[in-house]
């Protein structure tokens, strides 16, 4: 790959690491380059509105609106995502409740969309954000309908970060709730990405079998509150979805 290009890739994605913007030096120490080096790149993504300056700090930086542009022309080339919301927006508000469409981009979730029910407490993560996959009931869902070898490739690669004290840190108890997960045709996280939250989710599946995607709803963890009746509508709404994007659960077993 050429190196202009590779950096500039690269600062791209570290700038979206950080909200509250970065300075150019900052962006050079951050690739381990020369500032002037930085320097030509970022003016370059600057004049293409990739980057842009933060209005009341003009030396830092963060991403520029042809970002977001590009990103949801992305969303937009998806039409599933389209199917997904017409089923599980309803949902959501039925239950008052956040509702997420996930996929799998390397070893990570990446929330593509959101819709926060009227009454719904606001889930914390962002569309567009990237989430650990062993903690998300998103990523659960993904990993367990995947093929074998590619949940173990993923699994040998990624790291289990405790991101609570809930959080499954094993490999072997993971593959085990994925085994589960995989039987009752759910995922669960219970409070293993926050210790505030609980999500269900579950399996998206195209014409040819394969999970492409996966949808949660996630709202404040009460134990007084039964969630199987969610898990279960959550399962069939996703089955719905999956046979409107023409898969057939006769001839595609999973």
């Amino acid at each position: 790959m050429n190196q202009t290009v590779r950096r500039s890739m690269e600062i791209l994605q570290i700038v979206s690491l950080h909200g509250e913007g970065l300075t150019l030096q900052e962006i050079a120490n951050a690739l381990g380059i020369p500032k002037s080096s930085a320097y030509v790149i970022v003016q370059t993504l600057l004049a293409g509105k990739y980057l842009a300056p933060l209005k009341h700090n003009e030396k830092k930086y963060s991403l520029g609106i042809e970002v977001f542009t590009l990103g949801m022309r992305y969303v937009n080339d998806l039409n599933w995502v389209t199917q997904c919301a017409q089923y599980l927006d309803p949902l959501a508000e039925k239950y008052n409740k956040t509702g997420f469409v996930g996929v799998l981009e390397g070893n990570s979730v990446v929330y593509v969309h959101k819709y926060v029910g009227k009454k719904a407490i606001l889930a914390s993560c962002a569309l567009g954000s990237r989430q650990e996959v062993h903690a998300t009931a998103l990523g659960k869902a993904l990993l367990a309908f995947s093929p074998e070898k590619m949940l173990h490739r993923i699994l040998d690669e990624v790291t289990l970060n405790p991101l609570t004290k809930n959080t499954i840190t094993d490999k072997a108890k993971l593959i085990q709730e994925l085994e589960i997960t995989k039987r009752r045709g759910y995922s669960l996280d219970n409070k293993e990405q926050d210790v505030m939250m609980s999500c269900y989710g579950a399996p998206i599946f195209d014409y040819s079998g394969q999970v492409i995607a996966a949808i949660s709803l996630s709202d404040i963890y009460d134990t007084k509150k039964d969630g199987s009746e969610v898990a279960q509508e959550l399962r069939k709404t996703a089955e719905k979805i999956s046979l409107s994007l023409g898969y057939n659960p006769l001839s595609n077993k999973q």
